[in-house]
């Protein structure tokens, strides 16, 4: 096993609910591109000071109200549960990150 070497942190309201789904999705993304060196979680938007990530994914509502040092590595998506779309916003971060 890879030592984990990228954080994400997908962002919802409560931090249970659709950023679980996110995570899930992120996770099945993950594990078909074999990277077992990258961990997700999932924290509320009041929480993300205390959630240092490499990439943070949210929604367009949310992303209003993030940090300014952390609006660079977000990913805004506008579902969650389609996985294509969080896949082709991902790997260009990825790949960005990458480098």
């Amino acid at each position: 096993m890879e030592e984990i070497i990228m954080k994400i942190v997908a962002v919802c309201g409560l931090g249970v609910g659709s950023s679980v789904i996110a995570k899930m999705n992120i996770e099945s993304i993950l594990s078909e591109e074999k990277r077992d060196d990258i961990d997700v979680d999932t924290v509320d938007l009041g929480s993300i000071t205390s959630a240092p990530a490499d990439i943070y994914v949210t929604t367009r509502e949310l992303f209003e109200g993030f940090p300014d040092e952390d609006r660079d590595k977000t990913i805004v998506l506008t579902n969650f549960v389609d996985k294509n779309d969080i896949k082709a916003h991902l790997d260009p971060k990825l790949e960005e990150l990458d480098k």
